[in-house]
């Protein structure tokens, strides 16, 4: 997982704790907030790896479709 993932999550856990009211908050522990955190990274990290994997695809395609060159002899 990447640094970039792990400041997303945090800054996606800080907006919303932010976005509560302040009775809400009382009542989320920071181990939740934590969890949630992991969550979202674990889930941005699949994410970058299913693109990864689509590209991938894509560029087998791609090489696929190439005119080979033929060999005059």
């Amino acid at each position: 997982m990447t640094n970039h993932h792990e400041t997303l999550a945090k800054q996606a856990v800080e907006q919303f704790r932010q976005s509560l009211s302040d009775e809400a908050r009382e009542h989320i522990t920071a181990a939740q907030l934590e969890d949630l955190e992991q969550s979202i990274h674990l889930l941005l990290s699949r994410e970058r790896d299913h693109f990864a994997n689509l590209m991938e695809a894509l560029a087998r395609t791609l090489r696929s479709g190439v005119d080979k060159p033929e060999l005059e002899l």
